[in-house]
């Protein structure tokens, strides 16, 4: 009801051009009454006789810039009680009608009042509400105008001043085509549905069950990103109004060939963004250490939830980055010897700090940290090494002094 009620009231402001935004009075106790009003050119009573006669009849069916263009939303209000108010500013006059569904299942219509009005020309489109059911309808409208832009937002009646909270983006393309939300939004979450597409300012939930992937995407690495995309809750992407069909319910989105085709399409062109974005963050790294360490400062800027989108989409010089640190061989372990020397703060010490050795085997690339490779038989003296590196750079907190033992140890050391 919330949805087709607005879609036309929308539709009808933008057939009029007009830019004063539609009016929506949430229900409330005093008033339990939803209610949109657009300000188009309203309807003549032919007009409203006509148009309610029948499912189907619609002024809007042969274009796609519109949100509504099946001529079935007009009746959404008889899906929730059996009768609603049409009232149309037409031609000077006010006229009322009420919409309903008599005893043998069919809709009529009655003239209720008609008066001389100043007001703007345009309808209004009135539902009763149970009391149950008005925090309901406010939940709903707030669910479903979140993404509207500031010159698509209605103006609304009867509600607290920042009645839509729209969603904080975290991550999105730089024509805003696709983007993450604030994983908060979870709680405006369409039950097992994942990830949505944006048609006409609308949000549709996608079923990643009901896309095979595999039919339309020939690369690999690309389906692994689309299928991950699509089950992503706080993933939104857009697509042009008409582009894929709706199921008659309107609800969601009917799977037919085409419309898989051109979401896959559509989150084809997403995976490239991606890997295109990841290539670029790895860019102007110098040497492997630096582009390990920019690809950790990446990813942990990313939500959470976002970076497993991203696996296997980082490369460097042709290679590809997957971790933000070197792994020694486990059947090295007695011939590369790795040390990790850090920095700790000690009042006792010389300078503040002492310096901690610590075998590993793993060397994390991170700021503040190098690396030296011992290209002498004896560790002694190391210690005092790296506290001179520390003393001469007071922001450097570790050093890993690689000690290759023999041969293949060096070849591990220099070819990886």
């Amino acid at each position: 009801v919330v949805r087709e009620i607005s879609a036309n009231a929308l539709d009808a402001n933008a057939e009029a051009n007009v830019t004063r935004p539609i009016e929506i009075k949430l229900p409330t106790a005093m008033n339990p009454t939803f209610a949109v009003r657009d300000f188009g050119g309203g309807l003549s009573q032919e007009d409203v006789f006509g148009l309610y006669s029948k499912y189907g009849k619609s002024t809007k069916r042969t274009s796609n810039n519109y949100i509504g263009a099946f001529g079935i939303g007009k009746f959404a209000p008889l899906s929730y009680g059996e009768n609603f108010t049409c009232v149309s500013y037409h031609n000077g006059l006010k006229t009322s009608y009420n919409v309903f569904v008599n005893e043998d299942d069919d809709t009529k219509i009655v003239k209720l009042h008609e008066e001389p009005s100043a007001e703007p020309t345009g309808l209004s489109i009135e539902v009763a509400v149970a009391e149950d059911d008005r925090n309901e309808f406010r939940e709903v409208a707030q669910k479903f105008f979140r993404f509207f832009s500031s010159e698509d937002m209605p103006k609304f009646i009867g509600v607290e001043e920042d009645f839509i909270q729209t969603p904080k983006k975290v991550l999105s393309s730089k024509t805003d085509e696709w983007f993450f939300v604030d994983d908060s939004s979870r709680g405006y979450g369409y039950g097992h549905y994942y990830s949505h597409v944006l048609m006409g300012r609308v949000s549709y939930p996608i079923d990643p069950n009901a896309i095979n992937v595999d039919n339309f995407v020939s690369d690999e690495n690309s389906r692994r990103i689309i299928n991950q995309l699509l089950q992503q809750n706080n993933f939104y992407f857009r697509m042009p109004l008409g582009s894929v069909r709706l199921h008659h319910s309107r609800e969601a989105l009917e799977y037919n060939k085409t419309t898989q085709k051109e979401i896959c399409a559509i989150l084809y062109k997403v995976s490239k963004d991606i890997q295109t974005m990841a290539k670029e963050k790895l860019a102007d790294s110098e040497d492997l250490w630096e582009a390990k360490r920019n690809f950790a400062q990446v990813v942990n800027a990313l939500p959470y939830q976002v970076r497993n989108v991203f696996e296997n989409s980082f490369e460097w010089n042709g290679m590809k980055i997957q971790c933000s640190s070197f792994q020694r061989d486990y059947q090295l372990q007695d011939d590369l010897i790795l040390t990790e020397y850090s920095k700790e703060e000690d009042k006792d010490a010389r300078n503040g700090f002492k310096v901690k050795p610590t075998k590993t085997n793993r060397i994390h690339c991170q700021d503040n940290f190098l690396f030296m490779v011992q290209d002498i038989d004896s560790s002694h003296g190391n210690n005092l090494r790296v506290r001179t590196l520390m003393n001469e750079d007071s922001e450097l907190q570790g050093v890993y002094i690689i000690n290759a033992i023999n041969d293949s140890a060096k070849s591990e050391v220099y070819d990886n």
